[in-house]
């Protein structure tokens, strides 16, 4: 791995191919039998090692790389870190997509916190000065942006250069949900933003010793799920004070990314904040059904048992929610599958005698067993300036870097020295995590993809391909995930089990569109009425009868306008 010598200057100026030439001339550098003359070293994979892998790059797309190369600014969402010398313009990813493609990327501008992004954003607006490509543009920008006819209309090139394999045919899931932000009145007015299947959905996560103590099974039944997190916390299994077991993990977000409460709405068949089809064809708010009622009459009775947190409607679920999981203090929750690498490492490492296990969710009293789907399409969009005259080439890039991360064949591990380090014959994987260091998909600070089943293709591959390498035959990648600890392990596990159970299991949220004219203008308050009722009735502070009253003044507040512009919208009206 080069390191400082070679300046950036020297990756932006020349051109792809005398690039190659002039850094194998100057430092003597191997150069790879590729038609542009990639050097080796600017290729991922550690072929020199006696333990290591060859990364395969695909093959170049027509018409690249760039002669002469073509410098693209784009905006990245931070934070991130960077190996020694590198930084958001001059790293592994930057320097293969230049000798490779012929691709410079710079940097517009960046961000942490969403504020500062939206800020930025505002500012780039009213200096009418966009970046070439916009990442994660949030929907309030990308409606402005829509509005005043800032945005490149993608379709005719999309359709002309996109790639069929590892663009078109992954984004073809979910009936074209993919689409739902990009594409406006049948154009594509943007790039998706996919994450990876069943990212978010939730499995039951267990302590599978506290089951053994208290002589429980895991349960099936939303019945059983309450005895269960009783006997829990009778039996004051926890590692806190005495008294201080939680039964279950509950947070300030009823359908959470961690520790969520979602599934238990769903085993009513309802599912807060989603809109989905009634007896009618017509889309219904699901937060005004009667069925919620039912779910907040039972959780109400769940609280003043004292079965999750007192305050738990002031814990978020990924900074606080999950550190009930860490202190041992509560034995079930509703987690992704990630939760075996999030959360439950913790509790070993607090507790080494912990044992987790996940186990599917529980059905409801008249036997429906549903979750919040997790849409891998969240509410962002990656979008190009009008007048950009380069989207070609950054599509190529996406189809190109999808192939080499999304083909397990590809044996694309990331850089070495970057991604991973070699100790000895053993690899430490602890890097900087490059693919945040990417613009555009696959990859950037969010890990972005083309295929939301990336990660379960990966994992299978791992399990049905290099399961049955012979042990004599594994290199040390092989090695390090196949014998990774067993909670690594678990997590492969739940994964593949999430995403076999992912289009059956969720409750899809239909309105998939930009928010109408009355959300943007009431939306604010009523979703702070709709968070302190509903919250307000599961505390005990409001009596059970607040929910019809709440309905009522959704309805007249703007929910019944909202409701006929989202049917406007769904009907094609």
């Amino acid at each position: 791995m080069l390191r400082g010598a070679f300046s950036r200057r020297d990756f932006l100026q020349g051109s792809s191919v005398g690039l190659a030439a002039a850094m194998a001339s100057r430092y003597g550098l191997s150069v790879a039998q590729d038609a542009v003359g990639i050097p080796q070293e600017l290729i991922p994979g550690s072929p020199g090692h006696p333990r290591g892998w060859t990364t395969t790059l695909p093959p170049i797309p027509e018409g690249m790389p760039a002669s002469p190369p073509v410098t693209i600014s784009g905006s990245r969402r931070a934070p991130w870190e960077f190996a020694e010398g590198d930084d958001i313009e001059n790293s592994p990813f930057t320097r293969l997509t230049s000798a490779a493609l012929g691709i410079n990327w710079k940097l517009a501008f960046s961000w942490v916190d969403p504020d500062e992004g939206l800020q930025k954003y505002n500012l780039a607006i009213a200096s009418g000065e966009l970046p070439d490509f916009m990442e994660t543009v949030p929907l309030q920008v990308y409606s402005d942006l829509l509005d005043n006819d800032l945005l490149e209309d993608i379709t005719d090139v999309y359709e002309e250069v996109a790639s069929q394999e590892w663009i078109k045919d992954p984004l073809s899931f979910g009936d074209g949900v993919a689409w739902r932000l990009a594409e406006v009145n049948g154009r594509k007015m943007g790039f998706p933003y996919v994450e990876q299947a069943a990212q978010n959905d939730k499995l039951m996560w267990l302590r599978e010793d506290w089951l053994e103590a208290v002589g429980m099974s895991a349960p099936t039944t939303i019945d059983e799920l309450h005895a269960v997190a009783s006997a829990f916390k009778a039996a004051d299994l926890g590692q806190g004070g005495d008294g201080t077991t939680l039964g279950l993990v509950a947070c300030n977000t009823l359908d959470a990314w961690y520790g969520s409460l979602d599934p238990v709405f769903g085993a009513w068949g309802v599912m807060p904040g989603s809109w989905t089809p009634d007896a009618n064809g017509d889309l219904e708010y699901n937060s005004v059904r009667p069925e919620i009622k039912e779910v907040l009459s039972v959780l109400r009775g769940w609280y003043a048992e004292g079965l999750f947190a007192q305050n738990f409607f002031t814990l978020r679920p990924g900074q606080t929610a999950f550190a009930h999981v860490g202190a041992n203090i509560a034995g079930l929750h509703f987690s992704p599958a990630f939760a075996a690498v999030f959360g439950l490492p913790d509790s070993v490492a607090n507790e080494p005698d912990a044992r987790w296990t996940f186990a599917d969710i529980p059905a409801g009293p008249t036997g429906i067993k549903k979750k919040s789907w997790s849409n891998p399409v969240p509410d962002t969009v990656y979008c190009f300036r009008k007048g950009f005259a380069h989207v070609d080439l950054v599509l190529k890039q996406i189809g190109w870097w999808a192939e080499l991360m999304q083909n397990p064949v590809n044996r694309y591990h990331g850089w070495e020295g970057t991604d991973y380090f070699w100790v000895g014959d053993e690899l430490d994987l602890n890097g900087y995590d490059s693919s945040k260091h990417f613009f555009g998909p696959p990859g950037t600070n969010g890990g972005s993809r083309t295929d939301p089943y990336f990660e379960a293709t990966w994992i299978r591959h791992r399990r049905e391909v290099w399961a049955n390498t012979p042990e004599d035959q594994r290199d040390a990648m092989m090695e390090a995930f196949l014998g990774g600890d067993e909670l690594s392990q678990l997590w492969d596990r739940a994964n593949v089990f999430a995403v076999d159970r992912w289009a059956h299991d969720g409750i899809r949220n239909e309105f998939t569109t930009v928010p109408t004219e009355t959300m943007k203008r009431a939306g604010t308050s009523l979703d702070g009425l709709e968070q302190e009722s509903l919250f307000n009735i599961i505390i005990g502070e409001e009596p059970l009868d607040r929910f019809d009253s709440f309905v009522e003044e959704w309805r007249s507040g703007g929910g019944d306008r909202i409701t006929g512009e989202v049917n406007e919208w769904y009907h094609g009206s």
